[in-house]
């Protein structure tokens, strides 16, 4: 059952990919009420130093924002590793582990404003989920874990550039922010050797670029702090994704 589901998503979602940050274009001055629900609006597609070439998508996103710059949602995100260059597989693992948008991964995010200028924002973000991981066992024949996870930092966002006339427009953002991760601890050691703690924590940092609310440029660092082996599993991660908004 669970692989059905997973190919069922998976063949949805092939051709496309996700970006779960979301980007408030309206002034603080202007901002109106919004609920919206949005199916297959975003592709995503990166490698990362691990060896992985990844394509995403963001299947579901249903999203609400208020007069007061609150913004909170829901996301159904499914991701396929089309090829791993890595020899070790607790690297593949944590590969999809480290990824935020890794596996089939349903979360909730919510933002609220601590600033607010004209072209620019500084906002506190969240967001709480679970990852269904198609991983590579290192024993066994189980070939799937769960591991819910929980993202918290601050979203500094700026306008760089902007046409109007010619509907053309350079946004800026970068969000650092802390992370952790849960795993039980039968699939620490079918999936990892047991080389990870059962709640890993750590830190990531994400920095992009946006033209014209279309295309997108990111750049991820993700590392754990707290293994058991720090020389391997304990290596900070660097991702480069390219994306595009329908």
């Amino acid at each position: 059952m669970k692989k059905s589901l997973y190919l069922l998503i998976l063949i949805a979602s092939t051709p496309l990919y996700g970006q779960l940050l979301e980007i408030d274009y309206s002034s603080f001055a202007k901002k109106e009420s919004l609920f919206k629900v949005s199916l297959f609006k975003q592709l995503l597609g990166g490698v990362n130093t691990l060896g992985h070439v990844e394509l995403h998508s963001e299947v579901l996103k249903i999203h609400f924002s208020n007069k007061k710059g609150f913004i909170s949602g829901l996301t159904l995100v499914g991701t396929s590793s089309i090829f791993s260059g890595n020899k070790d597989d607790k690297k593949n693992n944590l590969s999809h582990l480290l990824n935020p948008l890794g596996g089939i991964n349903g979360s909730l995010y919510f933002s609220l404003p601590l600033q607010g200028k004209e072209k620019s924002s500084l906002r506190i973000n969240s967001q709480v989920g679970t990852k269904w991981i198609q991983g590579t066992p290192l024993r066994g024949s189980e070939n799937s874990f769960l591991s819910p996870y929980g993202l918290l930092g601050f979203v500094y966002q700026r306008l760089l550039f902007e046409d109007a006339i010619e509907n053309q427009r350079i946004d800026f953002w970068t969000f650092p922010r802390l992370m952790a991760s849960q795993i039980n601890k039968e699939d620490l050691t079918l999936f990892f050797n047991d080389k990870l703690e059962s709640l890993s924590y750590g830190y990531g940092i994400e920095t992009g670029v946006e033209l014209n609310r279309k295309v997108r440029l990111v750049l991820l660092l993700n590392q754990f702090v707290n293994t058991l082996d720090p020389d391997t599993m304990g290596r900070p991660v660097f991702r480069f994704s390219l994306g595009y908004r329908f």
